[in-house]
Parts: structure tokens; C-alpha cells; sequence
């Protein structure tokens, strides 16, 4: 009986089927307690190099071939010169037969427990344990690129990709190189048919299995030393996964895998010539310390405005560099308690904290450390390292000004610190210098590939596939509903995706525009023109996503939606490709207005504007807070380091005990109640009886996180090597490659649909049809539109309310163009408490408006508009730049633009009117 592709398995059916799935789930758990094992620390050998496809190009994507007649060397350690002949094989593939074309597709390569396949009528045999990873390897950590949570970075759906950015040292001889991943999945996720397939630096590295739904796993990666790099490299972990049970499009959406970005590290096992600055890199992300502040000694005081300025530099720096997560740190000032920073500085306690970072001028400095920092130069960084495990960074120089140098070299991310203990600060260096940027940019006026946003070309054979590909806008963009992005779609599909497939565009998870993929036959998709709105797009971080939804039923799924065979007939990933979006799809975007729109936190959180501003190349601003109060300098820092953090580069803060009377400058206001002055409350959106409600917030308890349960695996043997720099000549190879298979991938969908890929549907009721679906998904954002909310900031301290903290931004009272920024609690401790909490990823994302507020629980942000809004110029503004802001304003502006036109109308009528009756006639 054939069964409609429409049809879906009942609700009551499918809860039976999961419940049937788990039960037999359960058995397979009771009957292989070998299983068990994968749930603590695993020893995943590295596979050999992916297989080449039948046309010997190198595809760059992990799939199932059959067994090779000689078996590929594995890239764990480099073939040393004096061995002529060819490795010897593995006695796990000595027995394996050529397969027949009768036999089933042969299953991909998997890293298992143990590394070797076994026999298939054997015995398992014993495998030696796992040598330990020594504890002196430096770990650095996998920060990722896209936005996460505190709980790690979650692949969710049948296909979905991490991308991360590891910061290596540079003259650093490396003995060998260890990937640490930890994992786990869904308890829906198919184990035989679901995998992670890791990618450093554009080159296959491993596939891992998802088999972790009873918790997390450590899988260990032996790596060979010339893979990577000095300075930036690039880790993708790509998940494919498939239902254990069941395959529609809602059942993807119970697929998922999340990496613990903080236990996740890359391990390196270097050469001990002595403590290196490469070492503090190591120590700032290590999870060990997470629960360790660092201490920041000021050695010239907080009342020195040239100190505490470089000194917060500094813990910009830290946040900057810190990986995953933002650091906790201490600031003391080593003028008003100086037997605590002579405890701190000196190498030989074992007291405190183990990560001290001692910021100063050269004199001031040379009585803590208890020795002369010697010839400062430009600005010094230099670590010392005591035998109680203590960790010294000294930042210095001949004034504070070449102290700042200092902290400024120690900021730029994109430079890795070397293996020796000194380094000298180039200041012709550090401001000529562009940062390199991990998230692409986007500029008014261009066009970009898909391949130019990192993602390559890689086909699809599930139900879902969504590409989430994040963006930098500029931090001053001012756009209107005047302008749309042009979307030219390059893509493939092949018959039976269903009735109601699409390939759909959302702008941060909104719906912006969509094709529908309607041919019965399949199409090669080339130059389709997609519009969305350019308004979607906000400044600062954006994320351009690209799902499809394919419907019809796939071949490894069965007429009654459910998954046909164990593992569905093998990994997905490993199918007839369904779909393929190709690297040279492009967006281009029109020329954008520069103009900053404020009060606008979420503009803060993300950017760091209007302290950041952009054009410079270090910003200065006010900073007003009690010097005399550690726990206040404390907090400012903070949040001068969360905003540094978001925007990738550092920013230059003057201090001040109470406000400044020169005010041409932004200013930040971090202080307790009791210490605000009143022209400061005067000028706020909200008044002192509603921030006396503060008083009312608590801290909350605080949360002991689970230790990590990893323990060692193993490790490669090999010769110290140095890491290669990144050449252009390897860039322009790993681009080159790229270019061949994306191009022989099209010219296969070519061949595959043939003359079926102009089969677009039956004469005027297929014409119908694509008009209609075209028409339904070029207006469904128009729909998805929401009013904005317009929230009172008093709503936000009700009786029922208990705030911690509450951040407040609105336009200075005598100065135009400039913006106060007030962070204020009861105290000075809740005010450091809840700086702290606000500085946590997912409560700073969630800032916006005007007036925002922190509860007690320190997770809870609550948001409102603030006072009235107003305009900042960043830069100068030509004729083309006026027309540009005049048509995103009035855009904006509806009613007065129509009012306008109604005007310029009735002006016309009547001008018109009294020309006529005050001209002379003539008689005709």
C-alpha cells in the first residue's frame, strides 16, 4: 500500500516506538558492559588521511570508502628521512577482504575503544592502558567563535558545525601536540549513523563517535606538530547526527551535542628551558584556576592616573585573552596596602593567588619584585616563576606611559607570547598594527562569499540542515527599511525533497527571505536572487543562518517514518547527497549610513561603543569611581574588561575619584548609591527613590561546579619540533583545494540531474504554484515583525521586585555627542558581586534599552527604555553620507515621511492654485 510522503507517525505511535528504542537501549547496556568504558576517558588514535574520491581529487569531507589495497600512513609524527620504504600495514586490515559489490557499504572510518578494529568472529583482545598525559603540557583553550552558553557550545540537528580559534606560542620547541575534547550527546542521537568529524587548520583530523548520552567523554587526538601553526588556529568540529528511532523534520530537532568549552583544550608537551611568557597564556585558561582570582598589583596606586590606566589595560588584556570564559580578577593598590603586594610580588611566597600580575613603572616596581626589572625600553613583559608554583607577569617600563605599552602588546590576541621570559613592547609595532579578526566584517558596499564567512561547500543527505555563519556590522550602523541585501543563492538538489521543501534565510533566528525548491525532478540551482531586509541587521554581532527543510522521505527511512534498519544504512554524512549549498553563494550589501543611535546597552555589551570608538586606534574616556574603595576599582575594571572583551580590543580609561570638570568625554560611572553626587542621579532615567529599591537585592549562594571528570589518555612520541608560521603559500594551497571541490562537487550534481533539472513543474498550475510559495515566503517576514518593546524603566523597581544591580545609560547633561553610563548597587560588595554575575556571558548578551536591571538571583535581566534617544556622528560625513542617514531616518519615520509628501502636495495644490489666478488672461 503506498502511503502519502505527508504522512507522519501519531503522537501516542511515536511516544511507543521512543519507549520501545529506550527498552532496547537498556539491553544493549546490560549485555556490553564494554560499553561502559566509553564513558570515562577514552585513547582515540588518530585515523589516517580521508580517502580520496574516484576522481583522486582530495573532496575534504570525511566519507565511507572501501578498504584500500595499502594502507594510508597516519599523520600522528613525520616520516623521518632515512626510512625508504613504506610503512608497514596494520594487522587489523592484514584479514579484511576487498569488499563485493554485493555486500553491504562498508562503514566509515570510526575511532573507537580500541583504536584497531577487531576481527568480526573473535574474541575481543586486550588493550594496553593508556599512558598519561604528563601534567607539565600547556594547555590552550578552544575559544569559539559563535555565540554559547555558559554550558558549552551546542551542535543541535542533523548537521551543525563549532568553530573555534586556538592561540598558539611562538619559539616553542614542541615535543608532540594532544587535542582534548569532552562531549556528549542526546539520548536520541543514533550511535551507529552520528558522528563528530574534527577539522584544524582546513585538514581532517579524526571522526569521533557520539556515544556519550550517559555523560560526558574525554577523547584525547594525538596530533602531528607540523599541523599546526604560530599565532591563530582554526578547530571545526562538525556534527552529524541521526534519530535513534525516528526521521522527519521534528525529530531533528531532539538531536544534539555539546562541548565543554572549558575542559576542551589543545595540549602541547614543550621543551623546559625555564618559565616562558607562553606559560601565563596557559595558566589564564587552565579550568583548574577558574575558582582563582588573579591579582593585578598597581605598584604606583590607584590615585596615579597613568597607573591604574595601564593597569586596567591590563585586565583588559586578561579578558581578552582569558579563552571561554571571563576572568575574575583583584585589583590592590600597592601604595595603601603594600605588605599584601610585597606578599603578592614576591616569588618566593606561596601565599595567595598563583597568578599575579604586577603593573607599573620601573622604579615602583623594583621595590616589590625585590629586584630591577633592568632596561625597560619601550615597555618590558617578563615572567617569573617561583618554586611554589606561583606565576609573576611583570608589565613595566621607564614611566607608566611605556607601562601601558606594555599591557598594550599583552592585549593583542592575535599575537601569540613567545617561549623565552622577556619581551620587549615595539611601539611603532603596536600602532601600525591591524588586528586580525576572527568573525568576519561586514562593510556597506561589497559582496561576499559564503567561503569568505568560513563555511566550505559540503553536501547534505538528511531532513534539516542549518549553517549559522556569524558577521561584524559596524558598531555605528544606522539603517532604515529603505535598503534590502541581495542574496545570490548557489545550490543543488535532487528529486523526491518533498512538496514543501525550501531553503530559507534568517538574520539573528528571524525569518528574513526563502526559496522554494520545487522542481520534481531536482535543479542545479545558480545566481537565484533573495532579498531581505537590510533592518534586520544590527550593529555589532550578527548571525546569517541558512536552513533547509527537506521533507520528503530521505532512503535511509522507511515508508512509516521510521528509520529503516539499524543506523539507518550507514553514517549520515555517507548518503546520495539531497542537498548542497555551494561556498559561492554571495551577499551582497548596500551602502550603509553611519550614525550611532543611544541609549543602547546591547550596542555596549557587544561592541564597547561608545567607549570604543570606531576609527581609533585606542579610545580614552572617564572612568568616575572610589579610588579609595579596592572593591569599587574592582568592579570598574570589570566591566571595562567585559566590554574590551566583546570588542576584541583594548581601550584606554582615565580614573577619576568624583567628576571630572573637563566633560568632552564619554564617561563610565561605577559606584555605590551612597557615593553617587547629585548631579549624576539628577541626569538619570530613573530617580533616587526608585534606585533605593537596590537595597533590597541580595547576592546570591554560591554554586560549586562539578569538578571535571577527564582523566589522562595518551600521548604521541616524537622530536621537539618549532610550529610553522602561517605562510601564504599554505593559505593559498588550503584555498585552492577548496576551489576543486566545490567546482568538481557541481559538476557532479551536473551529471546527476541531467535533463531532470529543467523539469520544473506541469505548464500554468506549476507556474501557479511557484508564484503563490514565492509570494507566501517573500512577505513572511513582514508577519514574524514584532512592535518593539516599550517598557517604563519604573516597572523595572516594583514592590515585588528585588534588584541587585542596575546599569543606566543616557546622554550627558551639558555635553553633546557624549554619554554617561551609570553601574550603581546598595554597597560596594553587592556592587562587585553583581558586576561579576553581569559579566557572565549570557546576562551581558541580554542587555538592551536604555535601563536594565540584574535580579537577586544573578541571572535575571529585566530591561526597559530609558530617556529620550539621540544621535552620534562617529565620523565625518560627507553628501553621499548625509542622503544615506536623511533616507534610513525617514524610513524609520513613516508617518513623518508621508506627512512630509502630504505637505510638499499641499504646497504644490496651492502654489499652483495662486499661479493661475494671478496670471493674465487672454482673450480667446
Amino acid at each position: 500500500m503506498a502511503i502519502h510522503p505527508s504522512f507522519r507517525v501519531p503522537l501516542a505511535t511515536r511516544g511507543r516506538l521512543r519507549f520501545l528504542a529506550l527498552g532496547v537501549l537498556a539491553l544493549q547496556l546490560g549485555a556490553a558492559p564494554a560499553m561502559a568504558q566509553s564513558q570515562g576517558p577514552v585513547d582515540l588514535k588518530l585515523w589516517g588521511q580521508t580517502p580520496a574520491d574516484a576522481g583522486g581529487a582530495y573532496r575534504g569531507v570525511i566519507a565511507p570508502a572501501p578498504a584500500p589495497a595499502e594502507p594510508a600512513p597516519a599523520p600522528r609524527a613525520v616520516e623521518q628521512p632515512r626510512r625508504a620504504s613504506p610503512p608497514a600495514p596494520r594487522p587489523a586490515s592484514q584479514p579484511r577482504p576487498a569488499p563485493e559489490p554485493a555486500a553491504p557499504r562498508p562503514q566509515a572510518p570510526r575511532v573507537t575503544v580500541p583504536p584497531t578494529p577487531l576481527p568480526a568472529a573473535s574474541a575481543p583482545a586486550p588493550t594496553p592502558a593508556p599512558q598519561p598525559v604528563p601534567d607539565d603540557m600547556l594547555g590552550y583553550a578552544l575559544v569559539p567563535l559563535d555565540p554559547t552558553g555558559s554550558r558549552g557550545t551546542l551542535l543541535s540537528g542533523e548537521y551543525a558545525v563549532g568553530r573555534f580559534s586556538v592561540l598558539l606560542p611562538d619559539a616553542v620547541a614542541v615535543d608532540h601536540a594532544v587535542l582534548k575534547l569532552v562531549y556528549s550527546n542526546s539520548v536520541e542521537t543514533s550511535p551507529e549513523a552520528s558522528a563528530l568529524d574534527v577539522w584544524i587548520n582546513g585538514q581532517p583530523v579524526a571522526r569521533l563517535p557520539l556515544d556519550a548520552h550517559r555523560g560526558p567523554v574525554t577523547a584525547r587526538i594525538e596530533l602531528p606538530v607540523e599541523m599546526l601553526t604560530v599565532g591563530q588556529n582554526r578547530v571545526d568540529i562538525i556534527a552529524r547526527q541521526r534519530h535513534r528511532l525516528l526521521c522527519d523534520i521534528p525529530s531533528t530537532y531532539e538531536l544534539w551535542a555539546r562541548l565543554d568549552n572549558q575542559a576542551s583544550r589543545l595540549m602541547l608537551a614543550v621543551a623546559d628551558d625555564g618559565p616562558g611568557l607562553a606559560d601565563f597564556d596557559s595558566l589564564i585558561t587552565d579550568p583548574a584556576l577558574a575558582d582563582d582570582p588573579v591579582a593585578i598589583v598597581v605598584a604606583d596606586g590607584f590615585r596615579s592616573d597613568g597607573g591604574m590606566t595601564a593597569a586596567a589595560i591590563a585586565a583588559q588584556a586578561l579578558a581578552i585573552r582569558a579563552g571561554v570564559s571571563m576572568p575574575s580578577f583583584e585589583m590592590i593598590d600597592a601604595t595603601d596596602d603594600t605588605r599584601l603586594a610585597r606578599q603578592l610580588s614576591d616569588p618566593g611566597s606561596a601565599d595567595g593567588p598563583r597568578r599575579v600580575i604586577v603593573v607599573g613603572s620601573a622604579p615602583a616596581i623594583a621595590g616589590l619584585v625585590g629586584e630591577d626589572p633592568g632596561d625597560a625600553g619601550d615597555g618590558v613583559l617578563r615572567l617569573i616563576r617561583s618554586t611554589g608554583g606561583r606565576s609573576i607577569l611583570v608589565l613595566t617600563g621607564r614611566d607608566t606611559r611605556e607601562a601601558q605599552l606594555a599591557a598594550r602588546r599583552f592585549a593583542d590576541q592575535t599575537r601569540p607570547l613567545p617561549g623565552s621570559d622577556r619581551l620587549v613592547a615595539d611601539l611603532y609595532d603596536i600602532e601600525t598594527r591591524v588586528p586580525a579578526r576572527p568573525t568576519p566584517r561586514i562593510d556597506g558596499d561589497a559582496s561576499y562569499s559564503l567561503a569568505q564567512l568560513g563555511y566550505h561547500t559540503d553536501p547534505f543527505d538528511g531532513l534539516r540542515q542549518r549553517i549559522d555563519l556569524p558577521v561584524d556590522m559596524p558598531m555605528d550602523l544606522y539603517v532604515g527599511d529603505n535598503s534590502r541585501v541581495r542574496i545570490r543563492l548557489d545550490a543543488a538538489y535532487g528529486a523526491n525533497v518533498g512538496p514543501r521543501a525550501e531553503v530559507a534565510v534568517l538574520i539573528n533566528g528571524n525569518f528574513a527571505t526563502a526559496l522554494q525548491l520545487d522542481a520534481p525532478g531536482g535543479a542545479l540551482i545558480e545566481n537565484a536572487e533573495l532579498l531581505a531586509p537590510l533592518s534586520m541587521f544590527q550593529p555589532g554581532r550578527n548571525v546569517i543562518s541558512f536552513e533547509t527543510r527537506l521533507p520528503g522521505t530521505p532512503a535511509f527511512c522507511g515508508p512509516d517514518g521510521v528509520l529503516a534498519g539499524p543506523g539507518g544504512g550507514g553514517t549520515a554524512g555517507g548518503g546520495a547527497p539531497r542537498f548542497t549549498l555551494f561556498d559561492t553563494t554571495a551577499i551582497e550589501v548596500p551602502p550603509v549610513a553611519h550614525l550611532a543611535s543611544l541609549p543602547d546597552l546591547r550596542v555596549m555589551a557587544g561592541t564597547g561603543f561608545p567607549y570604543n570608538r570606531p576609527g581609533h586606534d585606542i579610545s580614552a574616556f572617564h572612568v568616575v569611581t572610589p579610588l579609595d574603595q579596592p572593591l569599587g576599582v574592582t568592579a570598574a575594571a570589570t566591566v571595562i574588561a567585559r566590554m574590551a572583551r566583546a570588542a576584541g580590543v583594548p581601550m584606554e580609561p582615565h580614573f577619576y575619584d568624583q567628576m571630572p570638570r573637563l566633560r568632552a568625554r564619554d564617561t563610565l560611572i561605577v559606584a555605590p548609591i551612597a557615593r553617587l553626587g547629585l548631579d549624576l542621579v539628577a541626569a538619570a532615567p530613573v530617580g533616587p527613590e526608585l534606585l533605593g529599591d537596590l537595597n533590597r537585592g541580595r547576592l546570591p549562594e554560591t554554586i560549586v561546579e562539578g569538578d571535571d571528570a577527564a582523566a589522562p589518555g595518551g600521548v604521541a612520541e616524537s622530536g621537539p619540533q618549532l610550529l610553522q608560521a602561517q605562510t601564504a603559500r599554505r593559505l593559498e594551497a588550503r584555498a585552492a583545494a577548496t576551489s576543486r571541490w566545490s567546482e568538481g562537487l557541481r559538476e557532479e550534481w551536473q551529471r546527476r540531474l541531467g535533463e531532470n533539472a529543467e523539469d520544473r513543474g506541469d505548464g500554468m498550475i506549476g507556474w501557479a504554484s511557484r508564484s503563490w510559495g514565492w509570494l507566501r515566503t517573500q512577505t513572511r517576514w513582514i508577519l514574524d515583525e514584532t512592535l518593539p518593546d516599550r517598557r517604563s524603566p519604573e516597572t523595572l523597581f516594583t514592590e515585588g521586585s528585588r534588584p541587585l544591580l542596575a546599569v543606566m545609560q543616557y546622554a550627558a547633561p551639558q555635553d553633546v555627542g557624549t554619554t554617561w553610563t551609570l553601574v550603581t548597587a546598595a554597597d560596594d560588595q553587592r556592587l562587585l558581586g553583581g558586576v561579576r554575575l553581569l559579566a557572565a556571558d549570557e546576562a551581558w548578551d541580554a542587555l538592551k534599552g536604555g535601563v536594565a536591571t540584574l535580579a537577586s538571583d544573578g541571572r535575571t535581566v529585566a530591561t526597559a527604555d530609558g530617556g529620550p534617544s539621540y544621535h552620534v556622528l562617529t565620523g565625518e560625513v560627507g553628501p553621499f553620507g548625509v542622503l544615506s542617514i536623511t533616507a534610513s531616518w525617514f524610513s524609520r519615520n513613516v508617518l513623518i515621511w508621508t506627512a512630509v509628501i502630504a505637505l510638499l502636495i499641499g504646497t504644490l495644490g496651492v502654489a499652483t492654485h495662486i499661479l493661475v489666478r494671478h496670471s493674465p488672461r487672454r482673450p480667446v
